[in-house]
């Protein structure tokens, strides 16, 4: 019980989890309200190290390691999830919408070194509960910085994004003097979306020294000339607006337009390959901002519309202009 508690208090220090359950406490009516069973559910899934990983401070996790992630969905997560990490330390519990300790642990794990089962759910715990106790070391609960001991094995980047923090910080000061629509929005938009990507595990540093370049360089413009891009400027998305169908014939451009452009999605979508292949089970969300180039394409008799590199959404599930 001692060795518990100075894990809740050691992990509390280095950090807190994203993504906690959405609760309110409605002081009027004294009940809790949330997005997961009122709060008494979550998702669970255990899994072991493929393979020995030396974190910051020095320290081997050897092969077979037990490691967990959870989540607060109602639905079932998709056994895959590579941008969330698992946890070498996960302390749960509390009372939902009101707890003192809400999911905290450290050492984040890609999910690229873990052999993992399925996902199960559980009664939310009203006091807390250790689900994994591997470290109380400070270095290692507060990063994501671990890789192989044998260098033979596949390795995963872990990039430094401090200064894209610090990048983006001056961006939300910026979009908070913007109205709320227009260029400049759709821009945010998509920097806020290429943020949290550079954020999940497995970015590369160049891809977040390129991003947090371009948030700086439009902040930049924005001081000059309360504008985030000038003219046509294509800042604000590095995805190459070239034909990504060369050398195939699975792919037909069905007409040209001038330039590409932003669009929102009139309901979720789901990305697919040049082959008609979705790229994973995660749809793009209602609302969702994204980048065309000022194309059209068929694939599989349907009509498609390039939103990066071999990823491309139906032209249905965009909203007209």
């Amino acid at each position: 019980m001692k060795k518990n508690k100075r894990i809740i208090f050691a992990t509390m220090a280095a950090l807190s989890l994203a993504a906690p359950m959405a609760a309110v406490f409605n002081f009027d009516n004294v009940q809790t309200v949330s997005a997961n069973h009122q709060g008494t559910k979550v998702w669970l899934q255990y899994g072991t190290l493929k393979y020995a990983l030396k974190g910051p401070s020095g320290r081997v996790y050897p092969a077979g390691t037990k490691v967990v992630r959870e989540l607060s969905d109602d639905a079932k997560p998709p056994i895959s999830m590579h941008g969330r990490p698992f946890y070498l330390t996960l302390v749960i519990g509390g009372i939902p919408g009101n707890q003192l300790l809400q999911d905290v642990g450290g050492g984040e794990i890609a999910e690229a070194y873990v052999n993992y089962e399925d996902w199960h759910e559980i009664d939310y715990p009203s006091d807390y509960t250790v689900l994994v106790q591997n470290t109380e070391d400070y270095t290692d609960l507060k990063s994501s910085d671990f890789h192989p001991v044998d260098s033979s094995n596949p390795d995963v980047p872990c990039a430094n994004i401090d200064n894209l923090e610090v990048a983006y910080h001056e961006l939300t000061k910026v979009s908070s003097k913007l109205p709320s629509s227009g260029k400049d929005r759709n821009v945010v938009y998509n920097f806020t979306d290429r943020y949290f990507a550079a954020k999940a595990m497995g970015a590369t540093q160049e891809s977040v020294d390129t991003l947090t370049k371009e948030i700086n360089d439009a902040v930049a413009n924005y001081k000059k000339t309360g504008h985030l891009v000038s003219g046509n400027s294509n800042s604000g998305n590095s995805s190459n607006s070239s034909n990504s169908n060369s050398g195939s014939t699975t792919v037909t451009p069905a007409k040209r337009k001038s330039k590409s452009r932003f669009v929102k999605l009139r309901k979720a979508s789901y990305q697919y390959t040049h082959k008609g292949k979705r790229v994973s089970k995660k749809k793009l969300k209602k609302g969702t901002i994204v980048k065309i180039n000022g194309k059209t394409y068929r694939i599989k008799k349907k009509t498609f519309y390039r939103i990066g590199k071999n990823h491309y959404i139906r032209k249905v599930n965009v909203a007209k202009n």
